[in-house]
């Protein structure tokens, strides 16, 4: 009998999370309690004790400069690559860790060299940073013609065979594909792609795949040997709880040889991983603290009751603010849903300046920052969830959004047609 009650308790202790999610977690990160991070994708969060270890870690630097640079943080950015490569599964020397995604996507698209006649595709749902980046390349190494972007609607982006029907027809009338960039997890709107299938389907036509994954580690299960792209990154600030700021890139070996950082260094004409080490004297601390973020999640909760909670989350906040404004999420499947959801504004936002007004009184008499966007003629905002939200939180961000908008003036013109939703 004691035993069976001993055998109760460890499988309780490895199935119920340490701490109940939602509110009483709060406490363990550093957010103004009068702020609703509503938008946690953006930025991400790292809880105190991470912060922590980041002073540790500067401190130690500080004890003695030479040895640390010379000798020491090689070999803890070592051991943080090989834990970080076991989470998501892939080979540590295929892995490195830079600052963002922007270093990532900018490090491969400037290193790959194609032949004039070689097209490079990707969609209208790419992110800015992406899509500037492509921008640049067409002009400065590339042409234009060899930029080609493929549009997607709300029926395209929640089913996998419609997409890849629209994507072989553009690739029928070039027949000259060499790479296709696109999103695992996408920034506006937020949509879970089925990048496995996608990965198979376009590495059968000898395509190569850059996968933005920016949204993804630790926001879902990431299995890097499973899904087997040619290039993938992804920002662990954002989902992961490291500080930040942080980014995995992950390289295939067969193409490791042609792909270079964007700085030149020390490293230059050495492995894979030397060259995207040393990159001259930086603050390494917020790549050490993955680490222990990592360990964090483990005090939390195991991955997947996480991964289940925000997910959860995500659809339950969607379906509420849609009640509440009388509107509709953007998705009708789940299953492209992951921590973020998208809910079509009230009616009264139908034009690109309302929003924009919208979002000024949002965040100057409200403090709060709702990222909100344009897509196949519709305005939506994008909610992310999180393991110190609650339900609540969005019922009461969405009734917010109605009172600002009733209290709106939206006759009047804005005096500054600025972008700000740049780096959602």
């Amino acid at each position: 009998m004691k035993r069976l009650t001993l055998l109760c308790l460890i499988i309780c202790w490895i199935t119920i999370p340490v701490y109940p999610f939602g509110h009483s977690l709060l406490p363990l990160f550093s957010l103004d309690p009068s702020y609703i991070n509503i938008n946690h994708g953006s930025y991400g969060s790292a809880p105190k004790s991470v912060h922590e270890k980041l002073r540790e870690y500067q401190l130690t630097a500080e004890l003695n400069p030479d040895r640390w640079f010379r000798l020491d943080v090689q070999n803890a950015m070592d051991k943080v690559r090989k834990r970080l490569s076991d989470y998501v599964n892939c080979d540590s020397d295929d892995l490195v860790i830079l600052e963002n995604a922007s270093a990532g996507i900018n490090s491969i698209l400037k290193s790959l060299k194609f032949q004039s006649n070689e097209t490079i595709l990707y969609y209208n749902v790419a992110y800015g940073m992406v899509k500037l980046t492509l921008q640049y390349v067409s002009t400065e190494i590339f042409t234009q013609e060899q930029i080609v972007q493929i549009e997607l609607d709300h029926e395209t982006i929640q089913n996998t065979n419609l997409l890849l029907k629209k994507t072989q027809d553009t690739i029928n009338k070039l027949k000259n594909v060499k790479l296709i960039v696109f999103d695992h997890i996408s920034s506006i709107p937020a949509i879970l792609f089925d990048i496995e299938t996608m990965i198979k389907y376009f590495r059968q036509q000898g395509i190569l795949t850059l996968i933005d994954g920016s949204h993804a580690v630790g926001a879902i299960q990431l299995d890097l040997k499973k899904l087997d792209p040619d290039f993938y990154l992804s920002n662990t600030h954002k989902w992961l709880y490291n500080h930040r700021s942080a980014c995995l890139l992950y390289v295939k070996k067969d193409f490791q040889k042609l792909i270079h950082p964007i700085i030149t260094s020390f490293g230059y004409l050495q492995s894979f991983q030397n060259e995207f080490f040393w990159l001259g004297t930086k603050d390494y601390s917020s790549y050490l603290t993955i680490s222990d973020a990592l360990d964090f999640r483990e005090t939390i909760a195991n991955e997947t009751d996480i991964f289940n909670y925000n997910h959860q989350l995500a659809i339950q906040a969607g379906n509420l603010l849609a009640q509440l404004w009388n509107s509709s999420t953007l998705t009708s499947n789940d299953i492209f849903i992951s921590t973020m959801n998208n809910i079509e504004l009230p009616l009264n936002i139908d034009s690109l300046d309302k929003m924009n007004i919208l979002y000024q009184k949002l965040i100057n008499q409200y403090n709060i920052f709702l990222p909100m966007f344009q897509f196949d003629n519709k305005f939506y905002c994008r909610i992310s969830a999180q393991i110190y939200m609650e339900l609540t939180d969005y019922q009461t961000v969405g009734k917010i959004v109605l009172d600002a908008i009733s209290n709106s003036n939206f006759s009047s013109i804005l005096k500054q047609s600025k972008d700000y939703f740049h780096s959602i």
